[in-house]
């Protein structure tokens, strides 16, 4: 892809269920989404990833009168003279398993948390950190054994300021090397090392013969000073290259003279930048609910972007969702009267045969329900693994919330989609709530490379679906008692006024693109996010295709007990987000 202004682009994104390509054209000089199609991903015995990539494109020249490919089904580039072509393609792809990563070092505090801190990376798991601090610097014999019984793709070894003792990396690199020379070579890891530069020979010469030692900067030179960047480049280096080992992946990637992306990577990219453009001090939550699990992506303006993913998702993730066995697990969500067994019938269908479209009210019921169960149980595995990342913040706590994944955007409607979200994370405070309709945030990652003009243009005419902005008091009250007044002018004229009553959900009306001044007077037991429980104010707030939407059923979210009172309340909530 030459770089420089283009007419037209191409944005391919390919996930486990669906594949979705998306034609950027320029309209009267500024670039916009012309028009979008979605295909089911193919697999090696349909012909490969590039086929449905090329059905997905082909839906698209029909949409858009223009032929994007020659007969021999390649990309025609540059754009020519009567507007067939591109002048660039981004592909991105969701296929790819995380890199799984484990971290060494001699102390917690130092390297190690450095080395963490490096490693948080939207396409790195990072499995296990051992550290060697401890009654005579020993290994943990349990800590030892599963290095080598799940061995990583990529062991990281740290430690040590630069200049300081050699013979501590040594011993360490002895022990894991001889215990690494046991297994088969394709078993042994990747190994890098980011620790003491005086160590990187000796540390080097313990692994001869077992395996290569990658060197780069000490991520901590000094207890002073921080370097990340030398083990982030490796570790993007590792992953892309066992990136491009992938047949069906390579192809992808060359097909069109695109380098691939990965998804989270590309779409935590683009989170940034929204961080950044809005002014998002708190960030931005990224939600992504696939077929094989979901994954959550929490990006700040500074900082790594956290990433957690799980395997309980609505197609071949639903098995492990099955394994949990809650028997209260799905059901619990669901309007109509169906039994657990009988719920695990259906979805066991929609594991083998994801991607399809809901026939029946029950069927839509259960599919939003495992959606929130889902999601919930992400998230609440997010949750706890970023504890020690939040630096004085509440763990997830962001400005705006962003989701993405068929669940959401083919909901029936804007109101579902939303509910499904407070459900299943059951955010607090003030939160804009979006959706990334057309599944284009991460490709305009890779758009921005290209044309940053393009990309900034497409994204704020044409890539989310904004929802309005959410109001949720943290605490619990009686239901029916007052949980909070508010008061919603526009332009210095009043709009709306309303006492929201607790264990509801109630919506004022500000459209796209309005804004609003909110006033808030919550209960005492209540904490809308200015403090403190009781403490009122004046906000300001964005509209949306829902406005603004007063989650007053409280938090923790509680269902009721009883089977009838339970169905009951979740029928109101559905009807309360549909009104305005």
């Amino acid at each position: 892809m030459v770089e420089g202004k283009g007419e037209a682009y191409l944005l391919i994104d390919v996930g486990h269920v669906l594949t979705h390509a998306a034609y950027i054209a320029r309209v009267e000089g500024t670039a916009r989404l012309a028009a979008v199609a979605e295909v089911t991903t193919t697999t090696a015995a349909e012909g490969g990833l590039l086929d449905g990539v090329r059905r997905a494109t082909a839906n698209l020249e029909l949409l858009v009168g223009r032929q994007i490919l020659d007969r021999a089904g390649e990309v025609r580039q540059p754009r020519d003279g009567d507007g067939h072509g591109v002048d660039g393609v981004v592909v991105t792809a969701s296929l790819a398993p995380l890199l799984r990563v484990a971290l060494v070092g001699l102390t917690c505090d130092f390297s190690l948390a450095s080395a963490v801190r490096a490693a948080t990376l939207p396409y790195v798991s990072l499995e296990r950190t051992v550290s060697l601090e401890g009654p005579g610097d020993a290994w943990d014999a349990e800590d030892l054994e599963a290095l080598v019984q799940e061995p990583p793709e990529v062991l990281v070894i740290v430690g040590g300021a630069d200049g300081g003792p050699v013979a501590p990396i040594r011993e360490m690199g002895e022990t894991l090397s001889t215990a690494y020379s046991l297994l088969a070579a394709s078993q042994r890891p990747a190994v890098v090392f980011a620790g003491n530069e005086r160590a990187c020979r000796p540390l080097e010469a313990t692994f001869a013969g077992v395996v290569e030692v990658s060197a780069v900067a000490n991520v901590r030179p000094s207890p002073e000073k921080e370097n990340l960047g030398g083990l982030q480049g490796e570790l993007a280096h590792l992953f892309y290259k066992r990136l491009g080992r992938s047949e069906g992946l390579r192809q992808l990637g060359t097909w069109a003279g695109s380098a691939l992306r990965h998804d989270l990577d590309a779409l935590a990219r683009t989170l940034r930048f929204v961080a950044c453009r809005h002014g998002l001090a708190r960030g931005v939550l990224g939600v992504d609910a696939g077929g094989n699990g979901c994954r959550v992506l929490w990006v700040r303006p500074r900082g790594p972007a956290l990433n957690w993913a799980a395997p309980f998702g609505l197609g071949s993730g639903l098995g492990a969702l099955r394994q949990r066995r809650d028997p209260t697990a799905v059901v619990r969500w669901m309007c109509h009267p169906i039994s657990w067994a009988e719920a695990w019938d259906r979805l066991s269908n929609i594991e083998v045969r994801p991607g399809g479209v809901p026939e029946t009210e029950e069927d839509w019921d259960l599919q939003q329900a495992a959606l929130r169960e889902a999601l919930g149980a992400t998230w609440q595995g997010a949750v706890r693994a970023w504890a020690g990342y939040a630096e004085g913040q509440a763990v997830g706590e962001a400005d705006m919330i962003v989701a993405r994944g068929t669940s959401f955007t083919h909901a029936r409607t804007p109101g579902q989609a939303a509910l499904m979200l407070l459900d299943a994370l059951q955010p607090t405070g003030l939160v804009r709530l979006a959706l990334d309709w057309a599944n284009l945030l991460p490709g305009l990652s890779g758009l921005a490379e290209r044309d940053a003009q393009a990309a900034v243009q497409v994204y704020d005419n044409d890539a989310l679906l904004e929802l309005g902005t959410l109001v949720a008091p943290r605490g619990v009250l009686r239901p029916g008692s007052r949980a909070l007044r508010v008061r919603l002018t526009v332009a210095g004229e009043e709009r709306a006024e309303l006492d929201v009553p607790a264990g509801s959900i109630r919506r004022l009306p500000l459209g796209v693109n309005e804004r609003g001044r909110l006033e808030l007077y919550p209960a005492r037991g209540l904490d809308v996010g200015l403090g403190r429980r009781g403490r009122g104010g004046v906000v300001e707030v964005r509209g949306g295709a829902l406005g603004i939407i007063i989650d007053a059923r409280g938090r923790p979210l509680g269902l009721p007990k009883d089977e009838e009172a339970r169905r009951a309340a979740l029928e109101a909530w559905q009807r309360e987000i549909e009104q305005a």
